[in-house]
């Protein structure tokens, strides 16, 4: 989390009574009786803010009319849904900070008054009981459970995890899963280009699609695993990049494609294909692939870091 934004939600923080994890960025804390953990609805936009409550009635989950009822009444509330026991409050976005925070001190008091009123007892999100719950951060999202419920999650990841490490990596399977994954790039870069283009979405499908099958056929990824990708990325996109000219040899001189791609040297030597417009389009094809495999490779190493952290967040504090 970057210095401004942690600022900013520890203004929100302040402003709400609230707790902040600054290790996954989440609020957290209890609102009149009801433990809440607040957290960006999706990374890449953090200020689109989630509430998470843990509560359960007699009379059954919300109804339709309740819900919009509930939005109409409370304009600060983008949308409230309930799955099981989890309450999940949408607070309305706002551009500027001080508006946001409103908007969420509204939003929570809103609905901790519904809560109340509707006879809404807090609960454990895992099995329902009334019991003291406490913010958890799972695998990089989050959850209101009790003790007995996140001393079990914790067992079966110790497992999880004690499993994955005595299975190991198949590197052989993480090279051919990088290099079958790498062809959809190949053909991304081949189609683009074919259609006059040439687009940085080459270079994030091939980053994406290498990574992915590296990890699918070796179990897992490693950093070994990312630098042997890097390595195929390289490579792939050259060979791509080989066969978008052979295409065009082909259509041009009208000979075989297998002739084609293995005249390129000699024509390049004979300038028949310009060297500038060669090399230009062989460098803007990488620098593509380094702007779409650097965002995915750090994307894919940080997932990869959350998968592994479990903790309640009141550790932090």
């Amino acid at each position: 989390m970057n210095r401004k934004l942690l600022e900013n939600y520890r203004m929100l923080a302040q402003r709400t009574g609230l707790l902040l994890d600054e290790v996954s960025g989440g609020l957290y804390g209890v609102r009149d009786g009801y433990s809440v953990v607040v957290y960006p609805a999706d990374a890449s936009r953090p200020y689109f803010l989630t509430a998470d409550f843990s509560a359960g009635r007699d009379a059954g989950p919300l109804t339709g009319e309740e819900i919009r009822h509930f939005k109409a009444e409370n304009p600060s509330v983008a949308g409230l849904v309930q799955n099981g026991c989890v309450l999940r409050l949408s607070v309305k976005a706002a551009r500027k900070q001080e508006a946001l925070a409103e908007n969420l001190e509204a939003a929570l008091t809103a609905l901790t008054t519904f809560l109340r009123l509707s006879g809404y007892r807090s609960c454990c999100a895992g099995c329902g009981r009334e019991l003291p719950v406490v913010p958890r951060y799972i695998a990089g999202r989050y959850a209101l459970l009790c003790q007995s419920c996140y001393a079990q999650l914790e067992q079966r990841s110790a497992q999880q995890q004690a499993q994955q490490n005595r299975k190991g990596e198949n590197v052989v399977g993480g090279i051919v899963g990088a290099l079958l994954g790498s062809l959809i790039g190949v053909a991304c870069i081949v189609l683009i280009s074919q259609l006059g283009y040439v687009a940085a979405l080459s270079g994030l499908v091939m980053a994406v699609c290498a990574l992915k099958g590296y990890e699918m056929l070796a179990g897992r990824l490693s950093r070994v695993g990312v630098a042997i990708s890097s390595v195929v990325m390289l490579a792939m996109t050259y060979f791509g990049n080989q066969l978008d000219w052979a295409l065009l040899v082909m259509r041009e001189l009208g000979i075989d494609f297998v002739t084609a791609f293995q005249s390129i040297p000699l024509l390049l030597k004979q300038q028949v294909i310009e060297s500038s417009t060669y090399w230009g389009n062989l460098v803007m094809l990488y620098l593509f692939l380094l702007l779409g495999a650097v965002p995915t490779v750090v994307a894919a190493l940080k997932n990869q870091k959350r998968a592994q952290q479990i903790y309640s967040l009141d550790q932090h504090n």
